[in-house]
C-alpha cells in the first residue's frame, strides 16, 4: 500500500467498510477515529482506532460489541461535545447504541441500549443540540420494506419518527440512503438508491436513484422543487434522476453524497449493462434539476477501459475542491462485480465545481485482490472536515455468505493532496 496507509486490521470481513450510506471515520479535536466490522476468530465484531495527530500514531483496536453477521457494520457520529456515538449489530433485528464514556476518546464505551425491530443499514447524524437522526431500512414480512426515521434526544430513549420511503414490492428491497445537514442544521437532505424486486425468484430488480428533502430536520419531506410527499413515498412519487430495470439489461447503484457550499446536493451514481458500467456525477441545479458530469471520461489512459460501478462518495474540501471517490473495475463482459478482483479505488478532484476533474489511484493495483467498498469521512453534524479527510476500504474478498470468517485487510488512508496519474 502507500506509505501514508495504514492497515487497521488484517481480520476484516468481506463487508468491513460497508455499507458506504454508514458512516465510519470522525474526526474531532486533534483526533480521527475509525470504526469498521472485523472478524477475528470469534466472530463478527465492531472494531474501532485512534489516530492521535500531536503524535502521529495510531491507537490499539477496540472492540465496541458484535455483530450478527456481515451486514452488521456500525454508523459513527460525535456530538458537539465531543462523545461519540455508534449503532451497530443488526441485520433485520434491533440496533444495539452505545456513547462512549468520555469525550473524543473511543477506549471505553456505555450502557448497550437496544431499539427498534427488523432494522439494517443505519445513517446517522447529530443535531446541534445532540439529538441524533438515524434512517434505516425496515423488513417485514407482509407488507412492502420501508425506510424508518428514529430520533434520540440527549438522555432520552430512541423514538421511531415514521418511514419516508416504502417499496412497490411485497419481494426484498433496499434503499441506500445517505443523509447530510444543510448549513442551518435544520434542512435535511437524503438521497436515495431504492433497490426492489418484482420477481424474488428470478432476481429481478428495479432500481431508482434520487434526492430529496426536509426543511424541518425530518418532520416533512418534500421533493427538491419543493413538492410535499405523502409519507412513506415510493419511487412513483419521489422524481428519481433515473431508473434502470435488470429486465432490460440495466442496474443502478449510489453511494454518500454531500451539499457544495451554496448549498446544493451532490451525489455519484452508476448504470450497469452487460457491456460494462458508467458512473456520473449529478449535482442539483435552482430548479430542482440536476447537471450531471459523466466521471468515466477523466480516467487515467491505463484505465480508460474499465468499468466504474459506483461504490464510495463525495465530499467537499475545506479550501473547496470536489472529490469524488469510487471503484474502477477490469470487467469483462457477464463478469459479476460484486467483489470482483479488479477492483481498484479512484479519486477524482475538481478544482472547478465539478466540469471537470483529475484522477488519483488510491490504492495499490493487484488483480488477485479487490480493493473496494470505500467509506469517505464526511460530516455528520458536529464534526469538520480536516485538512485531509480521509477513506477506509476494504481489500480482500466478499465471501461466500453471511457468516463467513475471513482475513481481509481494512485499510486508512488520507485523501491524495493533489497529484494526478495519466
Amino acid at each position: 500500500m502507500e506509505s501514508d496507509a495504514f492497515l487497521l486490521s488484517a481480520t476484516g470481513s468481506g463487508r468491513a467498510t460497508a455499507y458506504l450510506e454508514s458512516g465510519k471515520i470522525i474526526t474531532f479535536r486533534g483526533r480521527t477515529h475509525v470504526t469498521w466490522l472485523d472478524t477475528p476468530p470469534e466472530g463478527f465484531r465492531i472494531k474501532i482506532r485512534t489516530l492521535d495527530h500531536a503524535t502521529g500514531r495510531w491507537g490499539p483496536a477496540v472492540t465496541v460489541g458484535e455483530a450478527v453477521d456481515n451486514h452488521g457494520g456500525p454508523a459513527l457520529t460525535v456530538d458537539a461535545d465531543g462523545f461519540l456515538h455508534i449503532v451497530y449489530y443488526s441485520h433485520h433485528h434491533p440496533f444495539r447504541y452505545h456513547r462512549s464514556v468520555r469525550p473524543n476518546d473511543a477506549t471505553e464505551w456505555g450502557t448497550m441500549e437496544q431499539f427498534g425491530q427488523d432494522l439494517t443499514y443505519p445513517t446517522l447524524l447529530c443535531a446541534p443540540d445532540g439529538a441524533l437522526v438515524l434512517s434505516a431500512r425496515r423488513s417485514f414480512e407482509n407488507r412492502p420494506w420501508e425506510l424508518e426515521l428514529w430520533t434520540k434526544a440527549p438522555g432520552r430513549a430512541w423514538t421511531r419518527r415514521g418511514a419516508v420511503l416504502c417499496s412497490r414490492q411485497l419481494n426484498y428491497s433496499q434503499f441506500a440512503a445517505s443523509m447530510v445537514w444543510a448549513s442551518d442544521h435544520r434542512r435535511l437532505f437524503l438521497s436515495f438508491r431504492i433497490y426492489e424486486m418484482p420477481d424474488y425468484e428470478k432476481k429481478d430488480a428495479v432500481t431508482a436513484v434520487g434526492c430529496i428533502t426536509s426543511p424541518d430536520g425530518g418532520e416533512s419531506w418534500t421533493r427538491l422543487d419543493g413538492t410535499p410527499l405523502a409519507l412513506p413515498a415510493s419511487a412513483d412519487e419521489v422524481d428519481p434522476l433515473v431508473v434502470c430495470d435488470s429486465r432490460a439489461g440495466r442496474i443502478a447503484d449510489s453511494g454518500s453524497m454531500a451539499l457544495s457550499p451554496d448549498g446544493r446536493p451532490h451525489f455519484a451514481y452508476s448504470i450497469k449493462t452487460p457491456q460494462g458500467a458508467e458512473t456520473f456525477l449529478a449535482a442539483g441545479r435552482a430548479d430542482g434539476g440536476w447537471r450531471q458530469v459523466r466521471l468515466n471520461d477523466f480516467l487515467p489512459a491505463a484505465f480508460r477501459g474499465w468499468a466504474m460501478v459506483h461504490q464510495g462518495g463525495v465530499v467537499f474540501m475545506p479550501d473547496g475542491r470536489l472529490i469524488v471517490v469510487g471503484t474502477v473495475q477490469n470487467l469483462r463482459p457477464g463478469e459479476e462485480a460484486w467483489g470482483h478482483p479488479g477492483t481498484e479505488i479512484m479519486q477524482f478532484t475538481s478544482r472547478d465545481g465539478g466540469v471537470t476533474f483529475s484522477a488519483t489511484l488510491l490504492s495499490e493495483p493487484d488483480p488477485r485482490v479487490p480493493h473496494w467498498l470505500p467509506n469517505v469521512e464526511k460530516p455528520s453534524g458536529c464534526n469538520l472536515l480536516p485538512a485531509r479527510p480521509g477513506v477506509v476500504f476494504t481489500a480482500g474478498g466478499a465471501g461466500a455468505g453471511l457468516g463467513d470468517v475471513l482475513n481481509n485487510g481494512v485499510w486508512w488512508r488520507p485523501l491524495d493532496p493533489g497529484a494526478t496519474v495519466t
